[in-house]
């Protein structure tokens, strides 16, 4: 009997001591060494320099002990700060688990899911899944790709990671792609370890992505979202040419509240979407659960990726070169975000307009390239609300509100990138 993807439909179809120089003083006060009776000095004398030898002894030795205790103090300060800085990869870990040891054991939001093809079912003989990551290139917190897994573990069947990798995309130069292949390296690498075959597709999704399910037996698609016109295009055009009874689901991975969710027609403002957004935040803000090294064998392995052959294939603009203070991946994705939260945080209300001052996040190229989740950033900011109501308040506004309303908007005005769509 063939099995239901569970996903719902759209209701429209494109609807970041000072050491007391006191301190550890091991300078030892010494005091004069008593002399002799024969000097001729009285006892009385000698009980005044042996007075003020062990004053100055006790001198020593408090400002020895004080200096000892301002440095246990900074030790202890500096200690806890590594700990928060250091440990925030492991944290997450933690947090992950404490959800749910896997997606299997997490109430999945469906509201995220919703079916664009046709064709819903699963058919029998199906030997894998795949996620075809477009947006959200990343492993963890990525619903899509827990969806994925959810599915492929239910159905007991292997899962695969695609990602089409297309010679040009609007003006994106090699410092785009550079930041975005070094990230999908990572990616893979994470897939690998995960019992997930992470295969690199060169050509446009339309044109790869049918013939590779084919090929396989894919018996179900899963792909992320952008509201975007070409990755829109992409998304139709593929539904178009896969096989009739291969469903294909979109999960919103980059908004916290789907974008058909939040709502279902565009909005005129922040004010007008904001108390929407809010009201939905307690169901969909949530834990993310881990994904887990999954337990179903493919019959075929992915191709080993050439990565140079893909930087060597792309058609854009070489002269505008990769920075160097940004590094890609989902690991310095989350390195920026612990950085941002222990050392800038607490400036960025009042000081993030102001270009003499390190207040900003620094998290837009990893949101952009989807190698960190915004909900994740979200999550681990709000822990700071009572230390930082101000800035964790501000960064909610722009990351959940202002961030949200540009995807309404972009969604729902087909014409987003002209005059005529200008509100």
């Amino acid at each position: 009997m063939s099995q239901k993807v569970k996903a719902t439909k759209s209701k429209k179809e494109e609807s970041s001591s000072k050491k007391s120089d006191g301190s550890q003083n091991n300078e030892k006060m010494l005091a004069p060494k008593p002399k002799s009776s024969s000097t001729g000095k009285s006892p009385r004398k000698r009980k005044s320099e042996g007075s003020a030898m062990e004053k100055s002894k006790a001198v020593s030795e408090a400002s020895s002990s004080e200096s000892s205790d301002v440095d246990a103090k900074k030790r202890k300060k500096q200690k806890k700060e590594d700990a928060v800085g250091g440990s925030l990869q492991d944290a997450l870990k933690k947090s992950r688990l404490s959800a749910a040891a896997s997606v299997s054991d997490f109430k999945f939001n469906k509201k995220r899911v919703r079916l664009v093809s046709v064709e819903e079912n699963l058919k029998d003989d199906a030997e894998g899944i795949v996620y075809w990551m477009s947006r959200d290139q990343r492993v963890e917190d990525n619903w899509a790709f827990l969806y994925a897994q959810r599915l492929a573990v239910k159905q007991k069947l292997p899962l695969h990671v695609a990602f089409c990798l297309v010679p040009k995309f609007l003006e994106a130069t090699i410092r785009h792609y550079g930041f975005m292949l070094k990230g999908l390296k990572e990616v893979a690498e994470d897939c690998k370890a995960l019992n997930i075959p992470f295969h690199l597709l060169i050509g446009y999704a339309k044109d790869v992505l049918p013939d590779f399910v084919k090929e396989h037996s894919i018996g179900g698609v899963v792909t992320d979202f952008a509201p975007l016109r070409v990755p829109m295009q992409w998304v139709k055009d593929v539904s178009e040419r896969l096989p009739k009874d291969v469903p294909l689901v979109q999960v919103d991975a980059h908004n916290i509240v789907p974008c058909w969710i939040a709502s279902i027609k565009q909005e005129y403002g922040a004010r007008t979407i904001r108390k929407k957004i809010h009201d939905q935040l307690s169901q969909f803000l949530t834990e993310f659960p881990p994904v887990i090294k999954h337990p179903y064998n493919s019959m075929f392995k992915a191709k080993p990726v050439d990565w140079k052959e893909c930087y060597a294939s792309l058609e854009v603009d070489r002269t505008v070169k990769e920075v160097e203070w940004a590094k890609p991946g989902s690991k310095a994705g989350v390195d920026m975000l612990q950085s941002f939260i222990t050392q800038r945080l607490k400036s960025f209300n009042s000081d993030r307009n102001n270009p003499n001052q390190q207040a900003l996040s620094n998290l837009s190229p990893w949101f952009h390239f989807g190698q960190l989740s915004v909900q994740r950033a979200i999550l681990e900011v709000q822990k700071y609300r009572s230390k930082y109501k101000e800035s964790v308040d501000s960064f909610v506004e722009e990351a959940i509100i202002r961030r949200e309303l540009a995807d309404n908007f972009c969604y729902y005005n087909k014409s987003y990138d002209t005059v005529e769509g200008k509100m």
